[in-house]
């Protein structure tokens, strides 16, 4: 199997454990990636993943490899990527069905029309809002990094003009505005073959958390299960809205968790960061239930949960190089995403994640902030 993706360690990981022998092609090439790979390949730094001629590109890294692929997985960044020409199945949903989804704004007009709780999104950045604060955020792009909230017009302009000056092959056409609506973060993971959709967690989001990061609305990790009161509200409005969608295998939506209940942020149709966190509490495969899914086959039924999982990424806070000492002594953690010897994390970048289960979440959260620390100063005393 090849999984071709940004970052792509869970998945191929996943694969592994499954009993796939699994190939990849992404942009980091951790250590845990590669020693769960037969082979890798690291994306070319200056790759745009839009230009005309990316795809030709992946495909002639694809056909370096010499391999007779059983299928070919996408992972984040490249779910609509055109690999046609290739003689192997690729394991995702309908493109159509995917760009509407990754649209926010296309999104939110679907939800209007299937009458599903969300935030207000408007049409354009430069509508006036009915009230603040509001959300400014990339159409298409996750990862909460370029998301910024605004409270009056002034700051409405700035956060504008921030995210067009952080992402220049952004316009404004490529943001939306959204309700900023407070609660809290969570997600639903799910299996869906063409007649059927299984929900088969729901997971607490970290969203910001300041011992992890700066940035004020980055991803930093997942809690699973979600210990709130509309866990089972969440997943028959996931089942339900999966099934409308027409979208395959493993697939996720993020909420927010209001006081009056929950509200759909975004889809997710392909694998989630909360894959790790998913396994290690229910003990399914994610990888294996994909494939299978695409063969006509899904779980029997949410499978409950056997323990607490977190999973955490640690985000610099300033310039660093990772050495192999300092490595020594972060794989004396529970970690994932461990870098190669010589990587360079710049300020606000993931460093590594850190992986606990426990009895609770309680437990889990203490694991994650004990060992986070001793990676912090690991870091900032070593390097």
């Amino acid at each position: 199997m090849l999984v071709i993706g940004f970052s792509t360690r869970n998945i191929v990981c996943s694969g592994s454990r499954a009993g796939y022998n699994m190939y990849t092609i992404d942009a980091f090439s951790d250590q845990d990636t590669i020693d769960c790979c037969i082979a890798t390949k690291e994306l070319p730094h200056e790759l745009d993943i839009r230009s005309k001629d990316a795809a030709e590109i992946i495909i002639d890294m694809i056909r370096s490899f010499d391999v007779d692929f059983d299928a070919i997985v996408p992972g984040s960044g490249f779910e609509v990527m055109d690999l046609t020409s290739l003689p192997w199945a690729i394991l995702a949903s309908d493109p159509k069905n995917i760009q509407m989804v990754q649209d926010k704004l296309a999104l939110s007009h679907k939800l209007s029309e299937l009458e599903l709780p969300h935030p207000h999104v408007y049409e354009s950045v430069d509508d006036e809002p009915d009230k603040f604060p509001v959300m400014i955020k990339p159409r298409k792009a996750g990862g909460g990094i370029l998301n910024r909230m605004a409270c009056n017009e002034q700051q409405l302009s700035r956060a504008v003009r921030d995210i067009l000056k952080n992402e220049p092959s952004f316009t404004r056409n490529d943001l939306m505005m959204q309700e900023f609506t407070l609660g809290e973060p969570a997600s639903v993971s799910l299996i869906a073959i063409k007649d059927k959709v299984v929900a088969v967690a729901v997971n607490e989001q970290l969203i910001g958390t300041p011992w992890l990061t700066r940035m004020e609305f980055a991803y930093c990790g997942n809690i699973t299960p979600y210990e709130g009161k509309y866990a089972e509200e969440m997943c028959k409005i996931s089942e339900k809205l999966i099934s409308e969608l027409g979208l395959l295998g493993s697939v996720g939506i993020d909420f927010i968790v209001t006081k009056d209940g929950p509200e759909i942020i975004e889809v997710n149709p392909r694998f989630q960061g909360s894959m790790d966190t998913v396994e290690m509490a229910t003990g399914i495969n994610l990888f294996d239930a994909h494939v299978k899914a695409f063969q006509g086959k899904t779980p029997q039924k949410y499978r409950k949960v056997q323990r607490s999982a977190g999973r955490c990424i640690i985000y610099a806070d300033k310039e660093i190089r990772i050495d192999a000492h300092v490595l020594k002594e972060m794989r004396k953690q529970r970690v994932a995403d461990i870098p190669q010897h010589g990587y360079v994390a710049f300020k606000d970048k993931p460093v590594i994640s850190v992986l606990q289960t426990g009895m609770n979440r309680s437990d889990v959260i203490d694991s994650l902030k004990r060992d986070s620390e001793n990676i912090k100063r690991i870091i900032y005393e070593m390097s």
